[in-house]
């Protein structure tokens, strides 16, 4: 199965994430800044990543979310950014493809109209053709590199910006006193008549730019620049890029879509037990299920016990059918489910709402699910004490009321799970007033886990004693 992740910020990853929203393509977009997140569209078939990400971080991102097609629409002077797109994507083995936008064949270095254009191969280079330029100077390059400008001279009078309206840019143009009528705050595209009303409201002589295509409205500042008669500075591309334009990119995808789009048979969710939690306590049959499946669930502590073996697989840490269930429906190109349960699915487990809810309507009509049975806490703890439990009455304390002295009154042995609130102590208290102070009580912790504790004692014994909060106890009259 296909699975997209699209580096955005640009027009380009913009169109290609309405297309994929259009065909119905379940896909993940990139963003480094909030503006970023703000342009795109609302849709269940788009799940939007915004922060930066360094290439550690991309690596783990494509792992984690098993994307099998990286799409790199970053802006083309955003080097940096693919360098790392193609260094993660070479790490996972992912087929990556290089978004190139067109650039504006027609426009050549040399004069325009009335007004002139410079060409020059960086930022370092436009700085030194602006300081042999009078009057006042328009930048629309952007706000990241907006500081290099502060080395002309006399740039607090003569630099006007135009930077995207977000917040943040905003007050680090103003840190870095660009500001008041300086600071051109506005989102593009801009035609070419804004942009000579612009040059014309502000005495522009000198407009720069990048070489940014028609994706960018380097045409219409160009036309602009020419008609008003001022210089025009074009910082070239980089170089020559390899790649895809938009156009082919939405064939790549159109020709992926039937291994996107929804089956028809009905999907596999696998309810599946995981003993106490050591990554030895599922059994065969219920590990090599969780091998194939596409999406896990479960608490986090379950899902960071098998991420280092299980790696192809997207983890979401949902437990309970009212977050699962929304979340498959905005995800329909998931076919094999596992959710994870601690300890047994048939004791005190989550497992019996998920089954029910899942044997609803319309649920029931399309996935087949499938119980792995685990390892309970009571069966581990008793063997850990070398004894049986068949004659062990069963009750929970965890989250539920229950009458453990009557229980204790009525058989012989009575195994308890506890929570926050019902804990050894308030149990040690409990057994000791009702005359029950030579019970034996065995307290299991962390069950399964390197830093397992078994604990045995009279209610006197270990009543001022610290346990976890989700300690089991076999007390025994």
């Amino acid at each position: 199965m296909c699975r997209v992740l699209i580096f955005g910020g640009t027009t380009e990853g913009r169109i290609l994430a309405e297309y994929c929203h259009e065909k119905k393509i379940n896909a993940w977009v990139s963003v480094a800044t909030g503006y970023g997140r703000s342009v795109l569209m609302e849709s269940q078939y788009l799940h939007i990543h915004e922060n930066p990400m360094a290439a550690h971080e991309m690596e783990g991102f494509i792992r984690q979310n098993g994307i099998t097609l990286v799409l790199d629409a970053t802006h083309p002077y955003a080097t940096l950014a693919s360098e790392n797109i193609r260094s993660a994507c070479n790490q996972t083995g992912t087929a990556c493809k290089r978004i190139v936008r067109e650039s504006s064949e027609n426009l050549k270095p040399g004069d325009q109209g009335e007004g002139k254009v410079l060409w020059v191969s960086d930022l370092e280079e436009a700085i030194l053709a602006l300081q042999k330029i009078t009057g006042n100077i328009l930048v629309t390059t952007g706000s990241k590199e907006l500081s290099a400008f502060t080395k002309v001279d006399s740039w607090e009078e003569r630099i006007f910006a135009r930077v995207l309206p977000g917040l943040s840019v905003i007050s680090a143009c103003e840190q870095m006193g660009i500001k008041g009528k300086h600071l051109i705050a506005m989102q593009g595209p801009f035609t070419a008549e804004m942009n000579r009303a612009m040059i014309r409201q502000y005495d522009i002589s000198c407009l720069v730019t990048k070489e940014a295509g028609h994706a960018g409205g380097f045409p219409e500042k160009m036309e602009a620049a020419a008609e008003c008669g001022i210089t025009a500075v074009v910082i070239g591309r980089p170089g020559k890029e390899d790649g895809m334009t938009v156009r082919e990119a939405k064939e790549l995808l159109s020709q992926a879509m039937p291994k996107l789009q929804i089956r028809t048979e009905k999907k596999k969710v696998s309810l599946i037990g995981t003993g106490m939690g050591g990554d030895d306590q599922m059994t065969v049959k219920a590990w090599k299920e969780l091998q194939q499946c596409d999406v896990i669930f479960g608490a986090e502590r379950m899902l960071s016990g098998i991420t280092p073996t299980i790696s192809r697989a997207v983890k979401v840490p949902f437990y309970t059918s009212r977050d699962i269930l929304p979340w498959l429906d905005a995800h329909e190109e998931f076919t094999r489910i596992g959710i994870l349960y601690s300890g047994d699915t048939g004791f005190y487990s989550g497992t019996k709402k998920m089954a029910e809810a899942l044997a609803k309507e319309p649920y029931c009509q399309r996935y087949d699910t499938v119980v792995f049975p685990g390892i309970s806490s009571v069966s581990y703890l008793c063997s850990r004490l070398k004894t049986d439990w068949e004659d062990v009455r069963l009750v929970s304390l965890h989250g539920r009321t229950c009458d453990v002295i009557k229980e204790l009154t009525l058989n012989p042995r009575v195994f308890v799970l506890l929570d926050g609130i019902n804990t050894v102590k308030s149990l040690c208290h409990i057994l000791k007033e009702q005359g029950y102070h030579k019970a034996r009580l065995s307290v299991g912790e962390r069950l399964s886990y390197p830093d397992e504790r078994i604990t045995v004692g009279t209610p006197e014994e270990i009543k001022e004693q610290d346990f976890d909060m989700l300690s089991v106890v076999l007390i025994e009259r």
